[in-house]
Order: structure tokens, then C-alpha cells, then sequence
């Protein structure tokens, strides 16, 4: 019981820490305007903020799997939350525009850790279970975006938008000492690892078909979600001139969509069929992708189509991760490390060519809409292709038998 009670403290204090990485970055989101305003900026300095903050995120991750293989998960995840701390109080100093971003930088290297925390959840319990909890998890990625704007729309409301990132150290506080109680240690003392033995091990990683496969699908599938955060600002405050209110709108009827898809999933039996998710979850992201390509120029049936999209990525996201880290048959903590840099790195690219495109057409959202679509389109053969590769070995792996 005493093992149970500390995993769901775990659970708590790290979703808290993960909440706090990606609301540190939404809260600000609709106070940027300001804040290029109050530098000399412009807007592609908006979404460029973003960027980087997702940058400073893979910085670490080739270094983060060794290191927690070493000295364990429970020390390295808690140097991670210090780090991030110290970004986050740095913030508010920032006397200029490239001082805010390279300190939106190092701050963002505070979500290199969070991959800890789930390589933890995923040495722990079975297929079903850690597809369960890393969806409920992965709902922070979600909820910030949807209480994001509207916290940080109310502070901004009474307070400089430097008040945004003293209420996210706050939270990162209490965040570190809940993780300093409750994180378990390793089961067993680490044992040092040569660097030749990692260096094997992240080539056996990186030349994984099914890894690397599936990281890639990932990667490009959140791309349009996370664009759409750091370019919204631009699009519908800037662009569109809509208020605040219609703003975390959008931003709520949207990211609502991943939320109940991760219900429906809790909701289900232990008997889930990984490939069935993928696959039903990519047919709906693909609805949602071309019809809000289609429906552009009406605002609201746009957002209700990005709903579905949403919906769609959250059926599909996480047995797509699952099936990408248990293929490579090695550590856990390296082959989340490869996963989270890729994955931002996959992220980050896809936001800046997101950015570029829509500067080109001064944000426009038909410029945003229309971009998806092919995208759209890939992302869902490419979830057939690796369904289907998936179930085809299994049939081989069990004739084997």
C-alpha cells in the first residue's frame, strides 16, 4: 500500500512539474503581443519564442539517457526541475528582445527532463497500463493550452506579463519538493556504463525502423497543434483583431478534443488493440485536417474541425509511442532520450517552416489551414504503413510460436 501511495505522489507532483514546463510557455503565449511591443519586436518574434523554448528542449536529451543510467532518474529529473526554476526566474529580468529569447531558451531545456518521468511509468507496468496512464499524462501537453491562455489573459489583465513567470516558478516550487519526497529511486544502485556500451546502444536505437518510424510520425503529427499555439497569438489577436475571450475560445474548443479522447480510452477494457487505435484515431485526424482545410474561411467551423483533428491525435498518439519505445528492446531511459530529442527537434523544424509560411502571407489563417492539409494526408498513410508493419510482424512472431 505504502508503494502505491508514493507512485500516485510520483504521478501527482511530476504531472505538476510537466503542467507547470508547458503553462510557463502558454500563459505567456497571449501577453506576447506585449511583450514584442514592449522590446521593438515583431511578430514572427512570437512563434520564433516558441521555437526556441522547444530548441532548448532537445539540447539535453542525447546527454539526459547516460546520465540517468548512471546516476538514476529520481537525481537527474530533480536537477532538471532546478534548472528550470532558475530559467524561470531569470525571465522577468530580461531587458531586451534577444535576451528574452535566449532565456526562453534555457528555459525550455526544463522540458528535456520530463521524458524521466515517463521512461519511469513505462519500466513499471504493462502495454495497457502505461498506454493508459502516459494518454492521462500527456493530457498536461493539452490542459496547459487550454488553461494557459485564459490564467495568463487574467494576469496580464492586472499584473505585467512578468507576473506570468512568477506564478510558474511558484508552481515549479512546490513541483521540486513534491518530487524530492516521492520520486522512487532505482530498485537497484545504477551501475557505471562505458561510453562505448551507450554509443552501441544509441545506434542500435537510432537505426531501429520501427523507432525511428514512429518518433517521425509523432513528431509531425503534434507539429500542427504546436504551431498553432505559438502562431494563434498572431493569427486571431494580431490578424484577426478578436478579443481575448474569443482567443481562449478557440484554444479551449480545440485542445477539448484530445481530452475526451483520452477519456474514451481510460474508458475502455484492458483488451485495447494498439494498431485499432492508430488507425481509427488517423482516419479522424485526417477528417478533421481536411475539413478545416476546406471550411477556412469560416473561423468557427474551422476550430470545430481542428476539434476533431484533435480528437484524432489523441486516439492514435500515445499506442503510436508505445509501439515506437518497446521496439527497440533497449534501455528505457536511452531510448526515451532518443525519442524527446527527435521529437523536438521534429517539432521545432515543423513550427519555423509554420512560421515562415504564414509570415509569407502575414498570418494569415487561410495560410495556416491550407498548409495542414497535405500534411494531413501524410500523417494518416503514415499511420497505416506502420500499423500495418506492426501487425504483420506480430502474425510472424506468433506462427514462430
Amino acid at each position: 500500500m505504502a508503494t502505491k501511495r508514493a507512485l500516485l505522489q510520483f504521478s501527482l507532483f511530476f504531472i505538476l512539474y510537466e503542467l507547470t514546463v508547458y503553462l510557463s510557455n502558454d500563459m505567456i503565449m497571449p501577453g506576447m503581443p506585449l511583450v514584442v511591443s514592449q522590446f521593438n519586436g515583431s511578430s514572427r518574434h512570437i512563434a520564433l519564442s516558441l521555437s526556441l523554448y522547444i530548441f532548448g528542449g532537445s539540447l539535453l536529451q542525447v546527454v539526459l539517457g547516460p546520465l540517468a543510467e548512471r546516476y538514476g532518474k529520481r537525481r537527474v529529473l530533480l536537477c532538471g526541475n532546478a534548472l528550470f526554476l532558475v530559467a524561470t526566474a531569470l525571465v522577468p529580468f530580461a531587458q531586451t528582445m534577444p535576451q528574452f529569447l535566449t532565456i526562453r531558451f534555457f528555459q525550455g531545456m526544463g522540458s528535456c527532463f520530463i521524458f524521466l518521468g515517463y521512461a519511469t511509468i513505462h519500466e513499471l507496468f504493462d502495454d495497457v497500463q502505461a498506454v493508459k496512464l502516459t494518454t492521462l499524462f500527456s493530457n498536461t501537453t493539452v490542459f496547459a493550452p487550454l488553461i494557459g491562455p485564459v490564467v495568463g489573459s487574467a494576469i496580464i489583465a492586472v499584473a505585467p506579463w512578468q507576473a506570468v513567470f512568477v506564478t510558474a516558478f511558484a508552481l515549479g516550487l512546490i513541483a521540486w519538493i513534491g518530487l524530492w519526497r516521492s520520486m522512487p529511486g532505482p530498485a537497484a544502485p545504477p551501475q557505471p556504463t562505458s561510453l562505448q556500451a551507450i554509443a552501441a546502444s544509441y545506434r542500435r536505437i537510432l537505426s531501429n525502423r520501427t523507432f525511428m518510424f514512429g518518433i517521425f510520425i509523432a513528431g509531425i503529427s503534434i507539429t500542427p497543434l504546436t504551431a498553432w499555439i505559438g502562431l494563434s497569438p498572431a493569427i486571431v489577436l494580431q490578424r484577426m483583431q478578436q478579443p481575448y475571450s474569443v482567443y481562449i475560445a478557440y484554444q479551449c474548443v480545440i485542445f477539448t478534443g484530445f481530452i475526451l479522447s483520452t477519456v474514451a480510452i481510460q474508458r475502455m477494457g484492458d483488451q485495447i488493440s494498439l494498431t485499432r487505435l492508430i488507425r481509427q484515431g488517423g482516419a479522424l485526424a485526417l477528417i478533421g485536417m481536411a475539413g478545416a482545410g476546406i471550411v477556412h474561411a469560416h473561423p468557427h467551423l474551422y476550430i470545430g474541425c481542428m476539434f476533431v483533428f484533435s480528437a484524432g491525435f489523441g486516439l492514435f498518439n500515445g499506442a503510436l509511442v508505445r509501439l515506437s519505445l518497446t521496439a527497440t528492446g533497449e534501455s528505457m531511459s536511452l531510448t526515451s532520450s532518443a525519442m524527446s530529442l527527435l521529437y523536438c527537434v521534429y517539432i521545432a523544424i515543423g513550427l519555423e517552416l509554420f512560421n515562415l509560411l504564414c509570415e509569407r502571407f502575414e498570418y494569415a489563417l487561410s495560410a495556416y489551414a491550407l498548409a495542414n492539409v497535405p500534411l494531413g494526408i501524410v500523417i494518416y498513410l503514415s499511420l497505416l504503413r506502420f500499423a500495418r508493419t506492426h501487425d504483420s510482424r506480430q502474425a510472424v512472431l506468433q506462427g514462430a510460436t
